[in-house]
């Protein structure tokens, strides 16, 4: 009996297990795809439920989101021609409870690189990772266990792959300086078989250029001598119809001999000519009288002017002072007396304040009398520079010792 009460006791436990992992709703997954050195054109995920192929998926590859029932494994194969292909394991059994709360979407991103004939990539045809439900998080991630059991296998493929990827980057580069020196060569042999050409062009363009002005000059002689012919033929033809016409004409009747003339006169000989008579000379002239000086007039009342030609006498002015009616005044020496000023010293109160600031030491006098009030300031700079100020306004030393410090001299 007692035996009985704990099997039925146990398959109570196993039922509540069971019941624990009974699966309800979704588990929602997020991932990438990533071509490396190529496109994504051709490139599919394959889903696998419980070992059955589910569902292909083509399009929008570099983001996209499935939704996986709970309770199944998943396997998700991500596959292209020529690259290899890598595959995720997602077992979506989780408690009861857990499901009830609902499981952080799980974002994961896939690179699929090209396929080397001699790197080994047998470790990719398992999965090169294993999402299952971990208690201590109570969400899903990946199984730590698993990936250390291939993480060295990977970690050695990916170097192998890393490896031919750079050789295969500087054959790629090699390649890619060739083929640009060759296009270099070529469009520099290009550039020389145009030059070539385009002298030929010129070339040809001269020779047919000079065989014209030759063909054109040829021509302009060719014309020249059949013009020349022509007008020797004219020339010739004027020529004997002229002796033709002279011959027609009868002979002139010779003329009879001039007579002789006679002999000239001899010469006779010249008489020389008259010899000219020497020109007078000069008599010279008697120098002139100088000329009489003027008159002089004399400022004297019984002194009489030359006359004129008029026959009137000339009067000489007169000059004399008047003497003035008005009387100066006589100067009176004396001395004004002025009146004396009595000087009453003001009270003058002074205050004097010493202000120490960080950076500067004020000095404030300040002065008061019944009539004004005048403040004088002394600020001396931490870095010795002295400013003087009256009132507000800048003055000099002379006048802030002058008059701020004349009580305490």
């Amino acid at each position: 009996m007692a035996g009985l009460k704990r099997m039925l006791a146990l398959a109570v436990v196993i039922a509540t297990a069971s019941a624990a992992f009974a699966q309800g709703g979704t588990f929602t997954i997020s991932g990438r795809v990533k071509i490396d050195g190529g496109g994504m054109d051709g490139t599919k995920v394959v889903v696998y439920r419980n070992g059955q192929k589910d569902r292909v998926i083509t399009n929008g590859l570099s983001k996209f989101s499935l939704e996986l029932d709970l309770g199944q494994n998943y396997t998700l194969s991500f596959e292209k021609d020529g690259f290899v292909t890598k595959k995720l394991s997602f077992d979506t059994h989780a408690p009861a409870e857990a499901a009830a709360n609902g499981f952080t979407p799980f974002e994961f991103a896939v690179s699929l690189f090209k396929q080397y004939d001699d790197v080994n990539t047998v470790v990719f045809n398992q999965p090169v990772g294993m999402i299952r439900y971990d208690a201590t998080l109570d969400d899903f991630d990946y199984d730590t266990d698993y990936t250390k059991s291939i993480q060295s296998q990977l970690q050695k493929a990916q170097d192998e792959v890393a490896q031919k990827q750079k050789e295969e980057a500087e054959k790629d580069a090699a390649e890619a300086r060739q083929k640009a020196e060759a296009e270099k060569q070529k469009a520099k042999a290009d550039a020389e078989a145009k030059a070539r050409e385009a002298e030929a062009a010129k070339a040809q363009a001269r020779q047919q250029k000079e065989q014209e002005e030759a063909a054109k000059k040829a021509e302009a002689e060719r014309v020249k001598a059949e013009q020349a012919a022509k007008k020797a033929e004219e020339q010739r033809l004027a020529e004997e119809a002229r002796k033709a016409k002279e011959a027609a004409k009868p002979a002139p009747k010779p003329k009879p001999e001039p007579a002789p003339k006679p002999d000239p006169p001899a010469p006779v000989a010249k008489a020389d000519p008259p010899k000219p008579k020497p020109a007078p000379v000069p008599k010279a002239e008697a120098p002139r009288p100088p000329p009489p000086p003027p008159p002089v007039q004399r400022n004297t009342l019984s002194a009489k002017a030359h006359s004129g030609d008029d026959g009137r006498r000339a009067l000489a002015p007169r000059v004399a002072e008047e003497a003035s009616p008005v009387r100066k005044a006589a100067p009176v020496s004396q001395q004004e007396q002025r009146p004396e000023v009595k000087t009453v010293p003001a009270d003058v109160v002074r205050k004097e304040e010493l202000i120490v600031e960080p950076n500067q030491v004020v000095t404030v006098v300040l002065l008061e009398t019944d009539a004004q009030k005048a403040e004088y300031r002394k600020v001396v700079r931490k870095y010795g520079a002295v400013h003087y100020f009256k009132n507000g306004q800048p003055c000099s030393q002379l006048v802030y010792e002058s008059e701020a410090m004349a009580e305490v001299r």
